[in-house]
């Protein structure tokens, strides 16, 4: 039985993906995390077993992976600072010591790497020193690109493990502020369906370097339609230009409920913002593997509105 490791384990992604992996029986799933995990009143997982590693400490993640036997490790630690970035690439150097561990997905999960600079994202240059650090250790991997989670949409009504915000349109509140004209293509995805994708991926013998899977493609004008349409209500619609973005004046649209500070919700929109506004979430259609798994079907954006965003906050 192959052992998969998911590393960030306790994080929305890590979470929703420990879940689904757990549901496979033919794979057994050790979940890492940085701390002892908290007794938790749900029932344990079937198949899931919790193991505490230090990220500074190569050699002995190395021996850990060695004993536990593990095979493939799923990275979906944050990489939101230098030393996040450190800590994912000491793991793939603990996977390349370990004569059990043979492949490693890193922590991605958006976008395609532009192939030179300039790059939009503040995160890519931890992404490419990932990368270089996991063809080094000739570890066999794939980079997993799924745009943005559907799951923001539909928040509050939708149970997901994601810390809520809001991407341009709060559906709950009927109101958008839009990045840009609005008309460029945005890649989004449910978690969930990105975890089917991913469980499937794990039995492939081979990996393409990326592995794009995409629920549904519209643009944020197309997105508001449809939800005007969906609710039936008319939302107040702003749009933020570019130049706007460029210059740092960023307009924030209403947020949820969330554990984000007022800061990082800046930061994180401004982001998002300059993404979307400079096309990057528009995936190439010839490069996707929606098509190698003709059994998984993702929800679309009307569908997935009609299920879980039809109430006004």
């Amino acid at each position: 039985m192959p052992v998969i490791g998911v590393a960030g384990a306790s994080g929305g992604v890590g979470k929703a993906i420990v879940e689904r992996l757990a549901k496979e029986p033919n794979f057994q799933v050790i979940a890492f995390s940085r701390s002892v995990r908290k007794p938790s009143s749900s029932p344990p997982l079937q198949n899931v077993q919790s193991v505490q590693l230090d990220y500074n400490d190569v050699p002995s993640m190395a021996k850990t992976l060695e004993e536990l036997n593990v095979h493939s490790i799923i990275s979906s630690i944050v990489l939101v600072s230098e030393d996040a970035s450190q800590s994912q690439q000491n793991l793939i150097d603990a996977a390349g010591a370990s004569a059990a561990t043979k492949r490693f997905i890193p922590s991605e999960f958006l976008f395609i790497q532009p192939s030179s600079p300039p790059y939009v994202d503040s995160v890519v240059h931890m992404w490419i020193a990932s990368i270089d650090r996991i063809k080094k250790n000739n570890l066999e991997y794939t980079r997993i690109v799924n745009g943005l989670f559907m799951d923001y949409w539909g928040i509050p009504n939708i149970s997901t493990s994601l810390i809520p915000i809001t991407f341009g349109i709060n559906i709950a509140k009927r109101e958008a502020v839009i990045p840009g004209d609005g008309n460029n293509k945005i890649c989004i995805t449910l978690l969930a369906d990105m975890t089917n994708y991913l469980a499937a991926l794990l039995n492939e013998k081979e990996w393409p370097e990326f592995s794009v899977f995409v629920g549904d493609e519209l643009s944020y004008n197309e997105m508001v339609k449809i939800a005007e349409e969906v609710t039936g209500d008319k939302f107040k619609v702003t749009y933020n230009s570019i130049e706007e973005l460029n210059s740092n004046k960023v307009i924030i649209p209403p947020m949820p409920e969330t554990t984000y500070t007022p800061e990082e919700q800046v930061a994180i929109t401004a982001q998002v913002a300059k993404l979307v506004a400079h096309g990057v979430l528009d995936f190439p259609k010839d490069n996707r593997s929606n098509d190698r798994f003709p059994e998984l079907k993702p929800i679309k954006y009307r569908e997935f509105l009609l299920k879980y965003a039809t109430r006004k906050a």
